[in-house]
């Protein structure tokens, strides 16, 4: 009988995922400093991260507001890419300083406003926090300063045409294809803001610019992996229901399309990505219920990960928390391990 042509198209895929070379996946026959330098080095070429020597690293601060425990900001800063980044900046009442940092990335949906708890979208639709996804505040109320732009495509980054007041609506589709066609990516855009938020971040004698950690749910969470992996001034990542394998989420059903990099399954999987990261201290935070990053291949990745995290001789820095329910950010082990670490590094 023949086989259902629908079918046939899943397991062809599936095939070729088992036949791929993903010639930097690391093994422990590998120097790990090599190894680490020239996935970096390849990564950050397929992904069209090509930040310019030097730069004017600039910020304007629109309007503030003050709120319960922490003045709000509202802000531009320049991307390196010469493009302003909207955001909000936290800052706790009580700061002591030099403070932490935390960026904090949104995932797909209506922007910083959710990370930041604004309440509503920009053009003042409702837009409800849920499932603790609120970690700006979280960070303020923490004692760490929070930046929290919105990520190229959504919020206020999406293109003019696709700015029709629909919650949740963003640029995603028409800046991933207009970005293919000359040879970049979205998640390399995105990537390059994590760098330009870092400078930024640094221009405030107010911070410490050793313990800037970066944390997201979603979206966020791959922003927060892929920031973390190619921007080493991060020393502190939190993805949220992000991490698995790319053969059991992206590649197994619908995903945005800003999640896609041509060739990226010929050069590795999501494990060796996180362990560019290595031995910097990382969080990986899942929901056992999620289902579009499943629980078996986050730990089939976590598994993997570890390898790599002891081959770098920091087995200690990398932890795995699961929460109980589905896709959403989960802060219960977020901020004891944070403030753990980095007290720690005082």
């Amino acid at each position: 009988m023949t086989q259902e042509p629908s079918q046939a198209m899943q397991e062809y895929f599936t095939a070729i995922y088992n036949e791929g070379e993903q010639r930097l996946s690391f093994d422990d026959s590998q120097d790990f400093a090599t190894w680490q330098q020239q996935l970096r080095a390849e990564l950050m070429d397929l992904l069209a991260v090509a930040p310019p020597q030097e730069y004017p690293v600039a910020g304007e601060v629109i309007s503030e507001e003050q709120m319960d425990g922490y003045l709000r900001q509202y802000l531009h800063f320049t991307s390196r890419d010469g493009v302003p980044i909207p955001a909000y900046k936290l800052i706790p009442d009580d700061l002591s300083t030099p403070a932490p940092a935390v960026l904090c990335y949104h995932g797909h949906g209506p922007g910083k406003v959710i990370p930041a708890a604004i309440g509503e979208d920009i053009y003042g639709n409702e837009a409800p926090v849920k499932g603790e996804r609120d970690y700006a505040v979280q960070a303020a109320q923490e004692g760490y300063i929070a930046l929290v732009p919105d990520c190229r495509a959504m919020g206020e980054m999406m293109l003019p045409a696709d700015m029709k007041g629909d919650y949740g609506a963003s640029s995603c589709q028409q800046m991933s294809m207009r970005a293919i066609m000359v040879g970049r990516t979205v998640l390399g855009m995105r990537v390059l803001e994590v760098m330009s938020a870092v400078d930024y971040l640094l221009t405030d004698e107010r911070i410490n610019g050793e313990q800037i950690a970066i944390t997201g749910q979603s979206g966020g969470g791959t922003v927060s992996l892929f920031g973390a992996a190619l921007e080493p001034r991060i020393a502190f990542a939190a993805p949220s229901c992000y991490f698995c394998t790319f053969k059991h989420s992206i590649m197994a059903m619908s995903h945005c399309v800003c999640n896609f990099v041509p060739g990226m399954l010929n050069l590795c999987e999501m494990y060796d990505v996180a362990g560019l990261i290595a031995p910097r201290p990382l969080l990986i935070i899942a929901g056992e219920q999620d289902p579009i990053f499943p629980i078996a291949g986050v730990r089939e990745g976590f598994e993997k990960l570890q390898a790599i995290y002891a081959a770098a001789g920091a087995s200690d820095e990398l932890e795995l928390y699961v929460g109980p329910e589905d896709h959403r950010y989960y802060k219960a082990r977020m901020w004891p391990l944070l403030a753990e670490t980095f007290s720690q590094q005082q």
